[in-house]
């Protein structure tokens, strides 16, 4: 009999061991289930996101998702195509072979949901279920322009400590990542002038330096204040490369700063026929010289320039301004007519997944494509009713104001145009439904009273006009209520014009309004009127508190301190101004940096509690709206 123990014994191992190979369950970052745990370039994911509440019955009030492939190259994002079920939002991914980490951002409400600010960031791996090598250096970079990102969040130190893991791993990652890794450790004087020393000699041991690598010096040495070096690599790059992207760069500006447009045309001649190359600087280069000779009134020469821009939303964006510098003057509108018609049958021909670029969405670029054809719709309705053609500029003028991103100047025009064509029912119907919705305006207010009392019986109009101004105040408090937010605010201390000290840590038990702005700040200053009316409506409330904290401002501390109280003088504004800190010798101001704000206006909301609840960024055009928007606000923190 023959004996087969071991041949069996062994057939049972294999068995087991295959039969108790470890299932892969994924793994899971907050509300986020990512289907495999150690996922790598190639693979297929399955995400199911849990979105913590109820379906919205809107389209708008959807949750909305993008991943970002990050790679050598940069950062590419893509929607995602989300499939609904209760709470659960799930999707199918392939990640391309290129990418060396992901990170999802998850929207609803246009409300970022960030995981608690951490994000939702993982690398990928590797076979062995290693991160690759760059994948924390790339993950770093994504956390240090967060507010592009989802406003994700992580302490600057351990943005610094995945940025020199990668290094020890890959010493050539330093050059790639320098000045990101700079930027976050020049306030250490020491530490990065020892990175960047390091950085010059490694750099030049290499005979074949390119642009890139000079401006990657160049940028080094300006970040730590190494101004002679600085400024010596400066001069030499358009040298050494005369087609390059810094002496692109340096003809725009030049062109911006010629006088005339006959100067600008003869800057930009030398241009092409120095340099020549289609890229974003000649772009801008064109767009300027197209809307300087409209403004100049030689419509034919801004024509010729606008239709050399390679770029067709930039094209239509320069048809557009030329079409309404000829509106608002009320010249040649049949020439008007005729540009204008030309940027918006553009912007129709733009297709956003074909044409988007690399660095956006196609939803994020159609948004863009959606907010530019309403302004042009806009001004064609104008240049119609400007020529007497009613019933033209109300279909446009009708396509303006319904769309998502009309302001109160659009739909009030539209409601002006269907009076004065006495189509008045129509005109009483729109107007109460623009009231309701809140996108109303004063001036739309009485065309809807004039429509009104046109169509019949005025002895009803006070008590129907109170209920839609109310149902508006409703509808404005429910979308404000869907913005809140409940975030740290960074302490600070800081003088006001007059020299005292105010420190926001002794302002807990208010509800304060921090805005960020700058004497040079066109939005900021138009938003002002809108702010004075809210200071104003809450100066008796001892529960709240407006600081405006002047901020990135170039002059010397003794001017800048001169003209902001001149200006705040000048225009009679109640503003309890603050000025933020100066960092060092550099561009930098500490509490707008703190702050994490990368454009300005920006308001913060901050409750009694001492943390922020709502984050307002830009300027929407409307003083009465800012005002109500910022009493909702105020409102909502105290109750």
């Amino acid at each position: 009999m023959k004996k087969i123990l071991l041949p069996t014994l062994a057939v049972v191992s294999a068995l087991i061991s295959c039969e108790s190979e470890p299932e892969d369950k994924g793994k899971d970052i907050g509300a986020l289930h990512i289907s495999k745990e150690f996922p790598k370039p190639g693979d297929e994911i399955k995400i199911t996101y849990a979105s913590g509440d109820s379906i919205p019955s809107s389209e708008d009030e959807k949750v909305k998702g993008i991943i970002n492939f990050i790679t050598d190259t940069g950062v590419y994002p893509e929607d995602i195509e989300l499939k609904d079920s209760a709470t659960m939002y799930m999707s199918n991914i392939k990640i391309p072979d290129s990418v060396k980490a992901i990170s999802f951002q998850f929207k609803q409400y246009n409300i970022d949901e960030n995981n608690d600010k951490e994000g939702y960031v993982l690398p990928l791996y590797d076979e062995e279920g290693n991160a690759l090598t760059g994948s924390a250096a790339q993950i770093a970079n994504l956390y240090s322009q967060g507010d592009r990102y989802g406003n994700i969040e992580i302490p600057k130190d351990s943005i610094i400590s995945k940025f020199e893991a990668d290094f020890k791993k890959d010493a050539s990652l330093e050059g790639k990542w320098a000045g990101n890794y700079i930027n976050l450790i020049k306030s250490d004087k020491e530490k990065a002038t020892a990175f960047v020393e390091k950085q010059m000699a490694t750099a030049f041991a290499n005979d074949s330096l390119s642009e890139e690598d000079y401006m990657r010096l160049y940028r080094m040495n300006a970040m730590i204040e190494n101004k002679k070096i600085a400024d010596s690599l400066r001069n030499l790059i358009p040298e050494k490369f005369p087609q390059g992207s810094l002496a692109t760069s340096s003809y725009y500006q030049k062109v911006y700063e010629a006088k005339g447009s006959a100067e600008k045309e003869k800057v930009f001649q030398d241009y092409e026929d120095k340099i020549g190359k289609e890229n974003m600087y000649r772009n801008y280069m064109l767009s300027m010289l197209a809307s300087e000779f409209a403004a100049d009134g030689h419509i034919e020469k801004a024509k010729e320039y606008a239709s050399k821009i390679s770029e067709k939303g930039r094209e239509a964006s320069a048809y557009n301004s030329i079409a309404w510098k000829l509106a608002e003057e009320g010249k040649d509108l049949g020439k008007a007519q005729e540009i204008s018609k030309k940027s918006l049958d553009l912007i129709e021909n733009i297709d956003p997944k074909e044409d988007k670029p690399k660095t956006q969405t196609a939803s994020q670029y159609k948004s863009n494509l959606d907010y530019m054809k309403v302004m042009y719709e806009d001004t064609y309705a104008t240049i119609m009713y400007k020529q007497g053609d009613l019933k033209e500029a109300i279909k446009y003028q009708e396509m303006a104001a319904n769309s998502k991103t009309a302001d109160a100047e659009i739909t009030e025009k539209y409601i002006q145009y269907l009076v004065e064509d006495k189509q008045y029912e129509t005109a009483k119907e729109k107007a109460a439904s623009f009231i309701a919705k809140n996108k109303g305006s004063q001036k739309l207010n009485e065309y809807y009273k004039e429509a009104y009392t046109a169509v019949g019986d005025t002895a009803g109009f006070e008590k129907e006009f109170a209920m839609l101004e109310e149902k508006g105040h409703q509808k404005a408090k429910s979308d404000i209520k869907k913005m809140m937010i409940d975030e740290d605010a960074s302490q600070f201390t800081l003088k006001d014009l007059e020299g005292k000290k105010v420190s926001l840590e002794e302002l807990k038990g208010k509800t304060v309004i921090l805005d960020f702005w700058a004497t040079w700040c066109g939005p900021c200053k138009m938003s002002f009127p809108g702010m004075q009316k809210a200071v104003v409506a809450h100066k008796d409330n001892p529960n709240v508190e407006f600081l405006f904290i002047d901020t990135w401002e170039s002059q010397t501390p003794d001017v800048r301190m001169k003209e902001v109280s001149e200006f705040i003088d000048a225009n009679d504004y109640d503003f309890h101004v603050l000025m933020d800190e100066k960092v060092g010798d550099g561009n930098s101001f500490k509490v707008v940096e703190d702050y994490g704000v990368s454009g300005i206006p920006t308001k913060f909301v901050l409750g009694p509690d001492g943390r922020i609840k709502f984050k307002s960024v830009g300027w929407n055009g409307n003083t009465d709206k800012l005002a109500e928007e910022l009493a909702i606000m105020i409102q909502l923190t105290q109750s």
